[in-house]
């Protein structure tokens, strides 16, 4: 059962999907002279850093040493790797693709193929968004839902934006794009609920879970969009440097206060 805080984190993420894409789905040509959120997103950027190095990734590894005492392995760390680097070849293939379609067809009408890889590279690191939110404490939960609303609202800009360029109708357009809005959401419902059985041996998932969300937010705070991430087109300028860097400290400082990020 999801907690009154978790059901609102579920409905203000939601509408904040939904207002993010409302520009370029509902005003193209306006929404192609917007430069997005630079400011949000290099703050989420410093978030992210901080929530996977400070919170996630050592909560995980503190839930591994409780389930397997004599296992003398950085296992979180590993999963952690392998999620940033699926989700970063993963990019990889969808940037070779994009850029090929944009040379092949012409900027104004992609093909839809590309929006619709877009969307399932960007919905799995927002499901694992939401399923560390609903798995973490009240503190933790809070930190990433203000990480969460800023780069729902920046991502469903952009992945609008590419859908409106390319091939799909309007309808195809709309679906696709509330498969995106749901799925944070839908992670949250999946770890509010895994929470309740996380007990004994069942706390491997509840680790896993942590060390999938520290790897994909290591990857959202650095690397995605690849040379359009927040840290290397927007932290270039000296006022979005310091918001990256007071969403980093801001949360470090939370993290120090409030002790052990989780409670096993």
């Amino acid at each position: 059962m999801l907690t009154t805080a978790q059901w609102a984190y579920f409905g203000i993420i939601l509408l904040c999907a939904f207002a993010g894409g409302y520009l370029p789905l509902a005003r193209a040509e306006q929404a192609r002279a917007s430069e997005g959120f630079p400011r949000g997103e290099a703050f989420s950027s410093g978030v992210f850093l901080a929530l996977s190095l400070t919170m996630m990734l050592p909560s995980s590894a503190g839930v591994f040493r409780q389930v397997f005492p004599s296992l003398d392995y950085p296992i979180a760390s590993l999963i952690a790797l392998l999620a940033f680097l699926v989700l970063l070849a993963t990019e990889h293939t969808t940037g070779h693709m994009f850029a090929h379609s944009l040379a092949e067809h012409g900027e104004e009408r992609i093909p839809a193929v590309v929006p619709v890889i877009m969307t399932a590279m960007i919905v799995a690191p927002s499901f694992f968004l939401g399923a560390a939110l609903g798995i973490s404490d009240p503190v933790a939960a809070a930190l990433i839902f203000v990480a969460a609303i800023l780069h729902k609202g920046s991502a469903a800009f952009a992945l609008a934006l590419t859908m409106v360029r390319s091939t799909l109708t309007r309808t195809q357009s709309l679906m696709l794009f509330s498969c995106f809005a749901f799925s944070t959401p839908l992670g949250i419902l999946v770890g509010g609920f895994a929470r309740e059985y996380m007990t004994g041996s069942a706390l491997i998932g509840k680790a896993m879970i942590l060390a999938l969300g520290a790897g994909t937010f290591l990857y959202l705070g650095t690397l995605h969009e690849m040379k359009r991430a927040p840290l290397i087109e927007h932290c270039c300028r000296l006022n979005c440097f310091l918001y990256m860097l007071a969403g980093l400290s801001l949360t470090a400082f939370v993290r120090w206060i409030v002790g052990e990020a989780h409670r096993f």
